[in-house]
This record gives structure tokens, C-alpha cells and sequence, in this order.
């Protein structure tokens, strides 16, 4: 037969029973703290801040000289933005023209962070495959149309973090995602070091459609549209560059 309990055990079970509840819930908060890791963002018209980690992502002004081709405009500011409405009020993209573009992202803010670039191409009524893709795989060689900065150092080729066919060396790696289906193709640039205070990354420094491609081939650019992202986090607690944008940025840094 089952004991009654008296007054006494009843209120020291219940406070046992509270306490359990707001031990749980404790846990739980301290869990949801850990994972509000601070971070930064910017995209190439947009400026964020998030605590004392800040990025800055901006770009030299471009001028057309007398051939066509668009030059840094060293007498203009850096702009925070993009210069595509001023490259495409002209409408003129030619075989072999070159735009000088660089990317670079720096860290504005006072402590180091974990940085990494997602560079997107958006080929819109185009087919960059049929002009940059390698055959028998729907990636894409990003180095036909872009050079300088990141692209210029030497790499390695290979399984990087359970990822393959990665690029990398001591300074950082590049994955790349492609999605044919939706016409976007991603590269991801991950810096194996934190960014120091000041410090600068350019991703790369020129556009240049080759001299060899005509008609047909300018046509499969269709729309195209480069999309840069700078994403930027607290190393506290964060062993590395991969941990922390998978972690900070899942929505972006998904590679399963």
C-alpha cells in the first residue's frame, strides 16, 4: 500500500522538484549563451556592427580610360558599395576588356577576428558553364574571369575539414558550391589566421573576359552578376576559422 506523505515531505518534494526545474532551465540559458557568438557582416552596399568585432568591405572607384577598359580611379575615395551601376550604364562589355575591382575587406574593429569571403556568381539568363565549367562536372574555374588578390597566390588541391576538391595553402581555403540549378555558383574564401586590427584581405583585383571568346561565349555570361559577402567573428572560444563560421553563420556555411 502506498505511504502518505506528510505536510513536511510534500513541501520538500516540491522544492526539490523546483529546484530541478530552474537547474534545467539554467543549463539551458547557459547553452543558448555559448552559441551568441559575436559577429559581424557586411555585404558590398551594406555596413554592420556587432560589438568589438568589425568588418569593413569597400572597393576602389573605377574609371573608364580611352580604350574601354575600367581603371582605378586613384584621385576618388574608396567606396562602400559596388560599381556596377556604374559599369553597367555604359553597357559596354567587350572580349578582353578588363574592369579593375578589389574587394577588400578590413578589420575596423579592436580585437582579431576570424574572416571569411563568399564570392557569388549569378549568370541570370546565361550559362557560365558552357564557357568556365569543366567537362564531365558543373564546377566552375572562377580564375577565367577573375584574378589578384586571394586567386594570385599558389595553392593546393585537395580533401580539406571532410570537404574535396577544396583549394588551399597556409593562408586559406576555397570551397566551392555550385548550384546550376538556380544558376548561382559559390566560393567560399576561409583564412586560416585571424585578422589582426587594421589588417586588410583583398580577394581579388581585376575582372577580365579573355580575348578569345566571342559572340556565343559573351552571351552565356547573360546576366551576370558578382555578388561579394564579408563575414566576420570573435576567435574567443573559437579554435578556428571553419568552427566559427559554421557556427555564426550556418544559414551561409553549410557544406554538409
Amino acid at each position: 500500500m502506498k505511504k502518505e506523505l506528510t505536510k513536511e515531505q510534500k513541501i520538500v518534494k516540491f522544492n526539490l522538484y523546483t529546484s530541478c526545474v530552474l537547474l534545467v532551465a539554467f543549463v539551458l540559458m547557459l547553452i543558448g549563451v555559448t552559441i551568441a557568438y559575436f559577429t559581424d557582416t557586411k555585404q558590398a552596399s551594406n555596413t554592420f556592427t556587432a560589438g568589438n568585432v568589425k568588418i569593413a568591405l569597400s572597393e576602389a572607384a573605377v574609371k573608364q580610360d580611352e580604350i574601354g577598359n575600367y581603371i582605378e580611379d586613384t584621385n576618388a575615395p574608396r567606396i562602400f558599395g559596388g560599381t556596377e551601376d556604374i559599369i553597367n550604364s555604359n553597357n559596354t562589355i567587350y572580349p578582353n576588356q578588363y574592369i579593375f575591382k578589389d574587394p577588400t575587406v578590413t578589420n575596423i574593429g579592436n580585437v582579431p577576428e576570424w574572416t571569411a569571403i563568399k564570392v557569388t556568381l549569378i549568370d541570370g539568363s546565361g550559362d557560365l558553364t558552357k564557357i568556365m565549367g569543366y567537362e564531365g562536372y558543373e564546377d566552375i574555374d572562377i580564375e577565367i574571369l577573375l584574378s589578384g588578390g586571394l586567386l594570385d597566390e599558389t595553392v593546393h588541391f585537395g580533401s580539406w575539414n571532410g570537404i574535396e576538391n577544396v583549394c588551399y595553402n597556409d593562408r586559406y581555403a576555397m570551397i566551392q558550391v555550385p548550384n546550376a540549378g538556380e544558376d548561382t555558383f559559390e566560393f567560399y574564401f576561409i583564412m586560416l589566421s585571424p585578422l589582426q586590427v587594421d589588417e586588410t584581405v583583398v580577394v581579388f583585383d581585376e575582372i577580365h573576359f579573355p580575348s578569345e571568346w566571342g559572340n556565343e561565349e559573351m552571351e552565356n555570361l547573360g546576366q551576370l552578376k558578382i555578388k561579394v559577402q564579408a563575414f566576420g567573428a570573435q576567435t574567443f572560444e573559437l579554435e578556428s576559422c571553419f568552427e566559427a563560421m559554421t557556427k555564426s553563420f550556418p544559414e551561409h556555411f553549410n557544406f554538409n
